[in-house]
């Protein structure tokens, strides 16, 4: 419970720190990529994130937080870049929900299902943030399955 408790504190820290870099002025070629992030926020951390992403993804959603953190480094620096390597990802986010929609609505809790959400998160990490490491390597064979199961267009 302890440990909980101290992921969940490493968490909310993450959050208020990111928060705190999207806040202020905004420059233009950084919108889209700061418009993301805090989309990606939204479905990583929300009341009642313990219970909803379950207690065993605590370290996985801080290791996507401290993405968000190197990915805005990044950001700042080369924002073409950036929205570069959102397109790819927003393309299997878009197949993946295409995919979701046609599921019968008993079948979008299955684990497997569930899965592929956490599979796009770790996309990310190796896209933005690849010093980070994914639990499995996010090669570009895994960049085809995306592709091929979702019938993702290359960008």
């Amino acid at each position: 419970m302890v440990d909980i408790a101290k992921q969940v504190e490493q968490i909310l820290t993450a959050v208020f720190n990111i928060n705190k870099r999207l806040k202020g002025r905004v420059d233009m070629t950084m919108a889209l990529g700061l418009s993301d992030i805090k989309a990606q926020m939204g479905g990583l951390v929300y009341r009642g994130f313990v219970t909803g992403n379950g207690f065993k993804r605590l370290g996985d959603t801080l290791r996507y937080l401290q993405a968000i953190e190197k990915r805005l480094e990044k950001l700042a620096v080369d924002p073409h870049r950036d929205r570069a390597q959102m397109l790819k990802v927003e393309n299997v986010q878009q197949a993946w929900q295409q995919w979701i929609n046609k599921l019968p609505p008993a079948r979008r809790e299955d684990e497997d299902v569930k899965e592929v959400r956490w599979m796009i998160e770790e996309l990310r990490v190796s896209y933005f943030a690849q010093q980070l490491g994914t639990p499995y390597p996010i090669s570009s064979v895994n960049r085809q399955f995306f592709q091929s199961f979702f019938n993702v267009r290359k960008p």
